[in-house]
């Protein structure tokens, strides 16, 4: 594990990177709880040319730990050379996060596991939640890491060797995710035409019937929640936030405002969409109007009662 804390050592592993297509990136930071956070590591798994190794101490060996700690010219150079070159693609989980201090705006071929991974069915990923160390465990039997160390100092010097040891990990389980959503989203790629119909709509009731009752349970939860915090004055709670707004709606006859139009000669051209309703009222001067129609096709899927089935 290349663990590189010398100026020369890191511009040459960051150079060596800008050879592979693909990289799987994390980051570790220092005071993250405070209000001036600090980059500490930049751990990079470059891709590998053949077969993917199944050995972790084998990938071990091939991470780069960048000790870039109060190092904002080596900072600089690696979002310059790697993360704003469009041609090298760069895996994150949780990419919004890394990319508030590799770039921000300036990254380019930026792919996210974590919403590649909330992008698909939850009936084929059957993990319990999102986070990068349960989908290693959960969908590629990766041990469970020590994650004692996540909440460490990370200004700290030296690193002690569970924390480089972490850190090391971090990218590896990152690769293997990333490259296991990347199967099942293959999976997810049916071919319309030979897809299965029967399986897909019996399994498009049940999640139908499911939701129907889950929004009605929801709903109810949602109103009581909403008065017992307005009658108890609490505002937030549990990652749930309460507030009001106003908002104001301005209406005003149309005939009136047609006329106000005209008197005043202003210039007030917008089109109007008509409904049935407004259709059937000027059905016999319909033709007197500049109309354009606008046609398009909606799918539409119903349930229907158990004797109309027909499959």
């Amino acid at each position: 594990m290349p663990y590189l804390t010398d100026p020369t050592d890191i511009k040459d592993a960051i150079a060596t990177c800008t050879q592979v297509e693909r990289l799987w990136v994390d980051t570790e930071v220092a005071d993250y709880r405070t209000k001036n956070p600090r980059l500490s590591l930049i751990q990079i798994l470059p891709d590998f040319t053949g077969d993917f190794p199944n050995s972790l101490e084998l990938l071990m060996n091939r991470v780069y730990l960048l000790d870039v700690l109060n190092r904002p010219q080596l900072t600089a150079e690696f979002i310059n050379t790697i993360m704003a070159d469009p041609a090298i693609e760069k895996v994150f989980h949780n990419a919004s996060y890394d990319l508030r201090f590799l770039g921000k705006a300036q990254a380019r071929n930026v792919t996210c596991t974590l919403l590649l991974a909330k992008s698909l069915p939850l009936f084929m990923l059957e993990t319990s939640n999102f986070q990068l160390k349960t989908l290693a465990c959960e969908l590629c039997d990766l041990p469970h890491p020590d994650s004692s160390e996540q909440q460490s100092d990370w200004g700290r010097r030296p690193l002690s060797e569970t924390q480089i040891r972490y850190a090391t990990l971090d990218p590896i389980y990152l690769a293997y995710v990333h490259r296991r959503l990347m199967e099942i989203e293959r999976m997810t790629q049916r071919d319309p035409a030979t897809d299965n119909v029967k399986v897909l709509a019996a399994e498009y009731t049940r999640l139908k019937h499911e939701a129907a009752l889950l929004e009605s349970e929801l709903s109810y939860v949602e109103k009581r929640l909403k008065l017992a915090m307005q009658a108890q004055r609490i505002t937030q709670m549990h990652r749930v936030k309460f507030s009001s707004y106003e908002r104001s709606t301005y209406k005003t006859p149309f005939s009136e405002l047609a006329k106000l139009v005209q008197e005043e000669q202003l210039d007030f051209d917008c089109v109007v969409t008509l409904t049935k309703e407004m259709r059937t009222q000027l059905d016999a001067v319909s033709d007197r109007l500049p109309m354009s129609v606008e046609t398009s096709e909606t799918l539409q899927l119903k349930i229907l009662p158990p004797e109309e089935e027909q499959l």
